[in-house]
C-alpha cells in the first residue's frame, strides 16, 4: 500500500512540475511577444515621423515647421534639431493627454497638407524601417502596407510575394487622413524566429527537466516493483526455510524421544539407526545454515574461503551414493570420471555444498523417474563437473535469471525450495575463479556445468 501511495504522489508531483513549466514558458513567450510588439510599434511611429519630416522639407523647404512631440524623448532615429516641443516643466504631466491630442491632430493636418503632392512612399518606409530594425538587432523580414480600416482592404503594399505569409505580426496603424480610415503599418514576417532564440535556454532547461522527471519516475517505478518483488520473495523464502527446518527438527525430536525408550536403548541395531538418522538431519541443517550464512557474509563483504587440496572425485561419488540412499524410490545416479588427476585446490566444505545443491536440484525437478548423469572431465585447464537430468527443464527466457537470488524457475507442484541454491553455486564457483553455465530445454531436462581452474586461483 505504501508503494502505491508513493507512486501516486510521484505522478502528481511530476504533473505539477509540468504544469508549472508550461506556465513559465507561456509567460516568457507572452513577455517576449509583448516586447517585440512594443518595439515594432515604436519603430513604425519613428519611421513615419522621419518620413513625414522628409516630405515636409520637400514641400516647403527648410523653413517648414517639423513635427512637434509631447514629452521629452522623441522616437529613436528622429532628427530633433528643429523640433519645437509642446509642454514642459511642472505642468507637462497635467497637459500630456491634451498635448498628445494636439500633436495627433497636427500630424494628421500636416499629412493632409503634404500627402497631396508627396504621399507616403512604401519603399522609403521600408528603407528607414530596415535601418532601425538593424540598429535594434531585429533580423526579420518585413514589409509595409497601407490599409483601409473600414473594409480591411490593403490599398498598397511593398510585399512582393505570391501569397501572404500566415505567421505575421502587425504594428499599430498610423492614420494618414483626418477621418483616420486609412492607416500605415509595418508587418513582421515569422516573428516567432525572433522570440524562440530568446527562449532557447528556457526551452532547453524545460526539456531537460521533463526528461529527468520522466526518467526518475520510470526508475522509481522499476525500483518499487523490484522492492515489492524482493519483499514477496523474502517472505516466501522465510516461510519455506521455516517449513524446511520443521522436518529435521521433528525427526530429531522423535529420535530423542525414541532414545528415551528402554527397548530401543537395549536394541543396539535400532539405537544405531536412530543415532544415524539424527546425525544426518543435523548435518543437513548445518549444511543449509552454513549456506545461508555464507551468502549473508558475501553480501557484507566478509566471506572467506579456506582452500585445501582434496580428491574431488571421491567427494562426488560419496554425495551421489548418499543421494541414492536418502531419496525415496529407485533413483539412478551414475558418475562418469574422465579426470586424469582428481586432486584440486579449493574449499572442500563449500565444494561439497555446491555439488550437493546441483544433485538436489536435479532430483527435485525430475519427473516420475529420476535419471541423473554426473560427468567429471578436463577442458582448457579446467576441472569440469556436469550434472545432467531428464526433468522438467527451464524455458529460454528464464535461463538469464536462473542464478539470481530468490529466483525460482521450472516450478512444479511438488518441488519445494527457496531460490538461493543456484545463486550459492554461482557465487562459490566465481569465488574459486571459475564459472557456471546451464543448458536446458523444456520437457527434456537441464545440464549444469561448473568449471574450476586447475591453478590455485581462489578469491
Amino acid at each position: 500500500m505504501k508503494y502505491t501511495y508513493m507512486t501516486r504522489f510521484s505522478i502528481c508531483a511530476v504533473g505539477v512540475i509540468f504544469l508549472l513549466q508550461a506556465l513559465l514558458v507561456y509567460r516568457l513567450f507572452q513577455t517576449n511577444l509583448d516586447l517585440l510588439q512594443r518595439e515594432l510599434n515604436l519603430t513604425t511611429q519613428s519611421v513615419y515621423n522621419m518620413d513625414l519630416n522628409a516630405r515636409l522639407e520637400l514641400k516647403g523647404g527648410t523653413s517648414t515647421p517639423d513635427v512637434k512631440y509631447a514629452g521629452t524623448t522623441p522616437p529613436p532615429g528622429v532628427d530633433t534639431t528643429k523640433i519645437t516641443r509642446i509642454g514642459g516643466g511642472a505642468q507637462e504631466n497635467k497637459k500630456h493627454s491634451r498635448d498628445k491630442g494636439l500633436v495627433s491632430a497636427m500630424n494628421l493636418a500636416m499629412e493632409e497638407f503634404v500627402g497631396r503632392k508627396y504621399p507616403v512612399n512604401l519603399h522609403s518606409i521600408d528603407s528607414l524601417a530596415g535601418t532601425l530594425f538593424k540598429e535594434n538587432n531585429i533580423k526579420l523580414k518585413f514589409y509595409s502596407e497601407i490599409v483601409d480600416v473600414d473594409s480591411n482592404e490593403v490599398l498598397e503594399t511593398s510585399f512582393s510575394g505570391a501569397s501572404k505569409p500566415s505567421d505575421i505580426l502587425y504594428s499599430k496603424g498610423i492614420p494618414l487622413n483626418l477621418k483616420q480610415t486609412k492607416v500605415l503599418r509595418l508587418v513582421l514576417i515569422s516573428p516567432m524566429w525572433e522570440i524562440y532564440p530568446q527562449m532557447a535556454w528556457m526551452l532547453v532547461l524545460s526539456l531537460l527537466l521533463s526528461i529527468f522527471c520522466i526518467y526518475s519516475l520510470h526508475i522509481q517505478k522499476k525500483t518499487l516493483a523490484k522492492q515489492k518483488q524482493l519483499a514477496s520473495l523474502k517472505n516466501d523464502f522465510f516461510s519455506e526455510v521455516s517449513h524446511e527446518f520443521k522436518r529435521p527438527l521433528a525427526v530429531l525430536r522423535q529420535t530423542m524421544n525414541s532414545l528415551g525408550n528402554e527397548k530401543i536403548i537395549l536394541n543396539e541395531e535400532k539405537r544405531t539407526r536412530m543415532l544415524r538418522i539424527g546425525e544426518e538431519e543435523i548435518l543437513n541443517m548445518t549444511s543449509r545454515t552454513e549456506m545461508f550464512l555464507s551468502l549473508a557474509q558475501d553480501d557484507e563483504g566478509l566471506f572467506e574461503l579456506h582452500p585445501t587440496e582434496f580428491d574431488i572425485v571421491k567427494v562426488v561419488f560419496d554425495l551421489a551414493d548418499k543421494a541414492v540412499d536418502t531419496t525415496p524410490g529407485s533413483p539412478e545416479i551414475d558418475v562418469d570420471n574422465e579426470l586424469k588427476d582428481s586432486m584440486i585446490f579449493a574449499d572442500k566444505d563449500h565444494m561439497e555444498h555446491l555439488v550437493s545443491n546441483l544433485i538436489s536440484n536435479a532430483i527435485k525437478y525430475s519427473k516420475d523417474s529420476i535419471d541423473i548423469h554426473i560427468r567429471l572431465y578436463n577442458e582448457n585447464n579446467n576441472v569440469c563437473i556436469s550434472v545432467k537430468d531428464t526433468g522438467v527443464g527451464i524455458s529460454e527466457e528464464n535461463l538469464n535469471v536462473v542464478f539470481e537470488k530468490y529466483s525460482r524457475v521450472g516450478k512444479t507442484t511438488h518441488a519445494k525450495g527457496h531460490g538461493i541454491g543456484l545463486n550459492y553455486v554461482k557465487r562459490i564457483t566465481e569465488k574459486h575463479g571459475g564459472s557456471v553455465s546451464v543448458k536446458s530445454e523444456l520437457g527434456v531436462g537441464s545440464e549444469f556445468i561448473v568449471k574450476l581452474p586447475l591453478v590455485k586461483n581462489v578469491k
